[in-house]
C-alpha cells in the first residue's frame, strides 16, 4: 500500500470509507478534533481489511465537562437535521455513565465516538494529547484542515512497524485486541528486548468492558439485608513508557547533543 500525496485524496478516503460526506459537515473543528486509526486508514490508497469495524473518534480538549455536554448535544442535532435529509431513522445516542463520553451511531453505521480529554495547564494540548498516546502508530489527528502527528508517527508509518510503550508483562487484553488489530493490518509490533510476557496468556483474560455495575447484598450488624452497587470503569492506557523505551532512542541518537558540557 501506499500513502495519499495530498490532502483531497484523504478527505477522499473518509468520504468512501466512513461516508464522511454525511456527518462531517456537522463537526466543528474549532472545537473538535478527529484522530485515531480512521485517519490512519484514510492515509492508505487501500482500505484496511476492518475498515467497517472502525470508529471515528472526536475529542474536545478542555477541562470543562460542561462546555463539552453543550457541544455534543450542538453536534448531535445539527447531525440529527443532516441525517433527515437521507434517512428516517433516528441516530442512536449511549452515553457512558460517570465519563465524559457519548457513542452516536448514524443512520449510515457510521459510530461516531466523542470524549473530553483533560489538558491541564498545557500549552499545547494537542501535542500533549498526542505524545500522551500509548502507541506510537495512534499518535495523529485532523483538525479539518489538516493532519498534526508526532515524530514517532511518521517513523511507524516509514517502517511498517509501532511500540506500544505501556507493554509489560501484565498487559490488559483491551490493549493486546487494539495490538492484534494493527498487526491485522500489516504493521509489526517492536517488542522490547526485556519484554516477557506471553501473548498467548494476555489474550485468555477476560475483557474488561468500558463500563459496568456489580450488584451485592449483605447482612449488616443489625441482621437486615442490605444492598450495594458498585461501578467500574476500563482506564485509558497511556503512554508510561514501561522499559523507556523513548528514553534510551534519545540518549543513543542524540548522545553527544545530550551531553553536559562544562
Amino acid at each position: 500500500m501506499r500513502l495519499v500525496s495530498t490532502i483531497n485524496e484523504f478527505q477522499g478516503n473518509l468520504a468512501t470509507r466512513f461516508l464522511s460526506d454525511q456527518w462531517l459537515g456537522g463537526i466543528d473543528f474549532s472545537q473538535l478534533t478527529m484522530l485515531g486509526g480512521c485517519i490512519l486508514n484514510a492515509l492508505y490508497d487501500l482500505p484496511f481489511s476492518d475498515t467497517t469495524e472502525q470508529d471515528v473518534n472526536l475529542i474536545y480538549l478542555s477541562n470543562n465537562g460542561a462546555d463539552f455536554e453543550i457541544i455534543v448535544m450542538n453536534t448531535i442535532i445539527k447531525l440529527q437535521a443532516m441525517a433527515s435529509k437521507c434517512f428516517k431513522e433516528e441516530l442512536k445516542v449511549e452515553k457512558t455513565p460517570g465519563r465524559h463520553r457519548y457513542d452516536v451511531v448514524l443512520p449510515c453505521g457510521v459510530k461516531l465516538n466523542f470524549f473530553l480529554i483533560s489538558t491541564g495547564n498545557s500549552k499545547s494540548p494537542l501535542s500533549h494529547v498526542l505524545h500522551n498516546f500509548d502507541m506510537d502508530i495512534s499518535q495523529v489527528a485532523f483538525t479539518g484542515d489538516r493532519i498534526i502527528s508526532t515524530f514517532a508517527f511518521l517513523q511507524a508509518l516509514a517502517t511498517k512497524s509501532f511500540i506500544v510503550y505501556s507493554l509489560h508483562a501484565e498487559t490488559s487484553k483491551n490493549v493486546c485486541n487494539r495490538i492484534a488489530k494493527y498487526c491485522k493490518r500489516g504493521f509489526t509490533l517492536l517488542e522490547p528486548i526485556n519484554f516477557d510476557g506471553s501473548f498467548d496468556m494476555l489474550m485468555k483474560q477476560l475483557d474488561i468492558p468500558l463500563y459496568r455495575i456489580e450488584y451485592q447484598d449483605f447482612t449488616d450488624d443489625d441482621g437486615e439485608v442490605q444492598f450495594m452497587t458498585t461501578e467500574y470503569w476500563r482506564g485509558y492506557a497511556r503512554n508510561i513508557d514501561t522499559f523507556q523505551l523513548q528514553e534510551g532512542f534519545i540518549a543513543a541518537a542524540c548522545s553527544t547533543t545530550l551531553e553536559y558540557k562544562q
